[in-house]
């Protein structure tokens, strides 16, 4: 069972950890949990460093304003998963579903998210710096207000992105352009018509 303010430190957790719906104030380091059953719990005050989640099921968890340092999750459900106000610097999220994930008001350094789908994930005032999310599925996500540097979005799907115009200075493939076009369009308010006769 996990307690509230202890300390994982080199820990081999897998699913027969139980976990209560509240846990405050624990911190991981340098361990590992595979199948870890974690939906909806809501943790305060996590802090993960050197830490690898792997088949875990974080749909719905509540990780807000979590200190993430040289963390991956691989194979993971983070469907729904907050991460608002989180800080994660070298995090890692590779072949896991992340649908409507909200990362609103996040810092990140040196994220990178591989094969995962991120539909309809909220990154409002996300703040993300060298930054890669590819091949990922990136339709409805929400970049309103956010601030990112050096951040590369190739082989994901752009299509109906909002909040284009915070997409500046990212890098893009060739075939992300018309799909990320009718975006920015719509965030321009041009509209496209007919041209009306003489």
């Amino acid at each position: 069972m996990v307690e509230g303010g202890e300390l994982w430190d080199c820990v081999e957790a897998d699913a027969q950890v139980r976990v209560p719906e509240r846990v405050a104030d624990l911190r991981i380091q340098e361990s590992r949990w595979v199948g870890g059953q974690l939906a909806g719990v809501r943790f305060t005050g996590l802090e993960c460093r050197d830490v690898e989640f792997v088949q875990c099921d974080l749909s719905g968890a509540r990780l807000e304003e979590a200190q993430l340092t040289r963390v991956v999750f691989t194979d993971c459900r983070l469907t729904g998963t907050a991460f608002d106000g989180a800080r994660l610097t070298d995090v890692r999220i590779t072949d896991s579903t992340a649908d409507l994930a909200g990362f609103r008001m996040a810092e990140a350094r040196f994220l990178l998210v591989e094969n995962t789908s991120l539909h309809g994930a909220d990154l409002y005032e996300f703040d993300g710096e060298h930054c890669a999310l590819l091949g990922c599925d990136l339709g409805e996500a929400s970049f309103d207000a956010a601030r990112l540097r050096e951040v590369d979005l190739h082989g994901s799907t752009v299509d109906d992105v909002r909040g284009a115009l915070s997409l500046r200075g990212s890098r893009i493939s060739p075939d992300q352009i018309l799909p990320l076009a009718t975006s920015l369009l719509d965030a321009l308010r041009i509209r496209v018509t007919e041209q009306p006769p003489a």
